[in-house]
């Protein structure tokens, strides 16, 4: 059975490593996974994280959150014409992409995430750190950055090769019993309950891992999605200084999140010098100036 399991390792490794087209620029691992698989798990992973973020315990009343109230009718009003500004300046995401939908979660804490399929949600407290339009648009767009750069089928593959070579190393380098050790009070426990420990060790190896290892991506892919956000700002007429002057009147230091902290890298770029010349790979796609 553990031969067979070692098997099923293999074949697997080999299944995802086979979808290796070419090394991108910066190094980049470019593979070729089926897209329902990429949807699946990003939406899983979209959906976690929505979890694990606290419901608004009430609607903010202080008299900055009247933004925080016309998050709907903003998120209606500017959402589509975004997805048209991508599907004109990327129209080969219209292959993977049938449509952007955004929707609105009542949360505690400011924030936005994306599936592979398109799908936007966008925490309701995100409308108290956008005084106006452009701002508010700056930050969809950032998040339909992330969508059409195809990060999400990066990180899906990032995370399935680390779970297949974790699996495929941990018994090779007797990690097994170490991590059976480690998990159980008694090492002297018996064979099924090891087992157990080690499998469990084993997924929390290639969790910790694909979080570490996906962690490395963000500063970079965060910085793709700048890119992109801006040109589909400059393709709806907004004046990207004018944007960063919008996010001077709010403070994003409060609360200090990652995404805060994201966001708040990301309007530092609006008003920044224009970076050496750099495109960002999206296969056929045109280059973002």
């Amino acid at each position: 059975m553990r031969a067979l399991n070692k098997l099923h390792a293999v074949l697997f490794a080999a299944t995802i490593l086979s979808g290796c087209s070419n090394l991108q620029q910066e190094g980049r691992l470019s593979l070729t996974l089926p897209p329902e698989m990429t949807a699946v798990y990003s939406e899983v992973n979209m959906r976690l994280m929505l979890v694990t973020r606290a419901d608004a315990p009430s609607r903010c009343t202080e008299p900055a959150c009247n933004m925080w109230d016309d998050v709907d009718q903003r998120v209606a009003r500017i959402g589509p014409d975004l997805a048209k500004s991508a599907y004109r300046l990327y129209p080969d995401i219209g292959s993977r992409v049938r449509n952007f939908e955004f929707i609105v979660a009542d949360k505690s804490e400011p924030g936005t995430v994306s599936a592979s399929s398109g799908r936007i949600i966008v925490l309701r407290p995100v409308g108290s750190l956008a005084p106006n339009d452009a701002a508010f648009a700056f930050i969809l767009a950032r998040e339909i950055g992330h969508v059409v750069a195809n990060h999400h089928e990066e990180n899906v593959t990032a995370t399935l090769i680390v779970s297949a070579l974790v699996h495929l190393i941990a018994p090779v380098a007797n990690l097994t019993q170490l991590f059976g050790n480690l998990f159980l009070a008694n090492a002297a426990t018996g064979g099924a309950s090891a087992s157990i420990a080690a499998n469990a060790a084993m997924t929390a190896t290639s969790f910790v891992g694909s979080r570490v290892l996906l962690t490395t991506y963000k500063p970079r892919q965060r910085d793709e999605a700048d890119l992109i956000a801006m040109s589909l700002l400059a393709q709806l007429g907004y004046d990207l200084s004018a944007v960063a002057a919008a996010f001077a009147a709010v403070n994003l230091n409060s609360p200090d999140t990652e995404w805060t902290s994201s966001l708040r890298a990301s309007v530092a770029q609006l008003s920044a010098p224009p970076p050496p010349a750099r495109t960002v790979v999206l296969d056929s796609h045109p280059s973002v100036p």
